[in-house]
């Protein structure tokens, strides 16, 4: 066929195009929005460069690969030119002004655009034909991989960790397997010839279902959607075509009849022992998962006599003013209960009174393990072992867990302030000194005088009557 002739049957939609000489040698390699536009232009535009004119009377053949959108295409091209080393791509192989994309080398690695290889322990991609382009492949890659993007790990999860958009190695160390598997599928993806982030998605989903994670499968499912909504309306995008079992949260959202997809669940819990030391707990599951930077503690502070209702209810209103205030809390989708009916109403008036009585309620009673919702005096039909009723009882125990250990972390400080404020000369201030220093007492008796000694305040008289007076 003749070479104008297969042009002319080229599509309409991104993709890369190999263009080859009389031997099948592949000679030049780019990239298009659209082929067939691109590659026309060749042949029909006039006042080409001598180079482009030289390389036009070569070409004998043209093959072109078909990508969803032009940033696959440009990662492809990229991947390609590598691979082939065409002899009209070797501006782009040795002019430092294309742009590279590196992978530092760090514990926790991260990505970012360069046009200098000035670092030989880091990874390299490209070189790219297209900083534009090339910037927002980036950010996409960013969205779908939740790899660390700050230049420096700060000491809290920023917001990147609480949209889902980072593990957060910051705040989570341990996890250098996973962010190394992680980062591993980013290398495959930039460099491994991957062109189609849609088939990419669709892979990870089918292959976490198959695994039962289905909450990690629901993420890829909406990154999907996600996805082909940013595709350009003018090209198809097959979607695909299989669907994910649901997950726990996306059955519940079935049952509650809600609107949308639940993200975030937190649960309140109470904790006392006879009216004494009495606190609450907050939890918070993001997509199913603990996000511990939601937690939060109450120590009960206008309820002084044993009064579940009430204390629950101090709790949870203290958390809705914080909301009014957008102090630090996170908007719940779904609020749980540790309770039954009685405790699911006196929360209700409170969501009532301060203007949240959208916000859904439930409550899980630990009885029978049954889950109330407001105005139906009978329990939710759930199996004992529905994926939801073990969602929700993982939850309300992690609360639970919580709430007794801040309360057993109140009533040991009782003690132990008891035993310090004995001490001649260690005041309110020395005492809460040595136990932000020490952690405990048990750690200041096991301390040697000369330790005591070092901290501001405390004299070497002092540190040998601390110790004597502990044992």
């Amino acid at each position: 066929m003749d070479i104008k002739e297969k042009v002319k049957k080229l599509p309409l939609t991104p993709g890369v195009y190999l263009m080859k000489d009389s031997e099948g040698e592949v000679v030049y390699i780019g990239k298009a929005n659209s082929l067939k536009r691109r590659v026309s232009s060749y042949f029909i535009k006039e006042g080409h460069s001598p180079k482009i004119q030289v390389l036009v009377t070569r070409i004998q053949d043209v093959d072109y690969i078909e990508t969803p959108t032009e940033i696959e295409a440009l990662l492809l091209e990229a991947q390609l030119i590598n691979k082939h080393k065409p002899k009209y791509n070797t501006r782009q192989k040795d002019d430092k002004s294309f742009p590279l994309v590196k992978m530092t080398n760090e514990t926790f690695p991260r990505l970012m655009m360069t046009r200098q290889k000035k670092d030989k322990k880091s990874k390299y991609y490209g070189p790219f034909t297209d900083a534009r382009l090339l910037r927002e492949a980036l950010r996409l890659i960013h969205t779908i991989f939740p790899i660390r993007k700050c230049m420096t790990l700060p000491k809290t999860a920023c917001l990147y960790y609480h949209i889902g958009q980072c593990v957060a190695p910051c705040i989570f160390p341990d996890i250098k397997k996973e962010y190394k598997e992680l980062m591993d599928e980013v290398s495959d993806f930039l460099g491994g010839g991957k062109r189609n982030l849609v088939e990419y998605l669709q892979l990870r989903m089918e292959s976490s279902a198959k695994e039962l994670c289905f909450e990690e499968a629901q993420i890829y499912k909406e990154q999907i959607q996600a996805l082909v909504h940013l595709k350009k309306k003018r090209f198809h995008i097959k979607k695909p075509e299989k669907s994910v079992t649901l997950s726990a949260t996306s059955e519940l959202r079935k049952i509650l009849k809600l609107n949308k997809y639940p993200e975030r669940i937190v649960c309140f819990d109470v904790s006392n022992t006879f009216g004494s030391e009495s606190v609450a707990s907050k939890v918070s599951f993001y997509r199913e998962m603990p996000d511990k930077f939601d937690y939060r503690r109450y120590k009960i502070k206008a309820v002084l006599q044993i009064n579940d209702y009430a204390m629950m209810q101090e709790a949870v209103r203290r958390m809705l003013r914080r909301l009014k205030e957008s102090k630090e809390e996170l908007d719940p989708d779904i609020i749980l209960i540790d309770g039954g009916k009685g405790h699911l109403n006196a929360v209700y008036k409170v969501l009532q009174e301060e203007g949240f009585d959208g916000i859904s309620l439930i409550s899980i009673a630990k009885r029978f393990e049954q889950i109330y919702t407001v105005g139906s005096t009978k329990p939710l039909n759930i199996a004992k072992d529905s994926p939801v009723l073990h969602m929700l009882q993982k939850v309300r125990d992690e609360s639970h867990r919580f709430a007794i250990e801040y309360h057993r972390k109140l009533r040991d400080n009782k003690v132990t302030d008891s035993v310090l404020d004995k001490i001649e000369g260690v005041g309110e201030t020395r005492k809460k000194v040595l136990l932000n220093y020490f952690g405990s007492v048990k750690k200041i008796e096991k301390a040697s005088v000369e330790e005591i000694s070092s901290i501001v305040g405390i004299s070497d008289g002092l540190a040998r009557k601390i110790k004597k007076e502990l044992g």
